[in-house]
């Protein structure tokens, strides 16, 4: 029961592009994220994909305890995992405190334009701690949530906000 109603307030408290008021969030959503494809996919592999080439990132990794998810992402995006940070993405299949360690004790595991994308930010409660947690680092900037998954930029040009957005 818990997820059914955190879906429907997150629909009732969400916005689409009409909603935002940051040029960078909204051209975010109007030229990449809302852009139709021909194919069906799940909301968080849609985001992944549309994000590698809006952002032309290239240096890619993916926190995920689970090596099929790793090599999946790798084959559909077409690019090489590095490990030598910074990175332009960070793809974690949820929240945890490994990824928070990650941004918070290596200082150059992201540089200005960098994003990190989480998959299941509401899947439970606890994973839903985290991923308020992970929004208040002093490192991010923005933050949309999505509800499928979260999104952290990391712009200093731009002041801290947080968004709850429709897919």
């Amino acid at each position: 029961m818990y997820k059914p109603l955190i879906y429907l307030k997150h629909m009732a408290t969400a916005t689409n592009q009409h909603g935002v008021h940051s040029p960078f969030v909204y051209d975010y959503l109007t030229k990449c994220l809302y852009k139709k494809t021909k194919a069906k996919t799940p909301k968080i592999k849609s985001v992944l994909l549309k994000s590698i080439p809006y952002f032309s990132m290239e240096n890619i990794i993916v926190i995920s305890d689970n090596q099929e998810t790793t090599l999946k992402i790798q084959k559909e995006s077409n690019l090489k995992s590095e490990q030598n940070p910074p990175f332009d993405l960070i793809y974690a299949d949820k929240p945890s405190v490994k990824l928070i360690s990650l941004l918070e004790e290596k200082e150059n595991s992201v540089h200005n334009g960098s994003m990190v994308l989480i998959d299941r930010i509401y899947q439970t409660e606890d994973l839903q701690k985290i991923w308020k947690d992970l929004t208040q680092l002093k490192k991010v900037t923005v933050s949309i949530d999505m509800f499928y998954c979260g999104a952290l930029f990391f712009r200093k040009e731009q002041d801290n906000e947080d968004f709850k957005i429709r897919i």
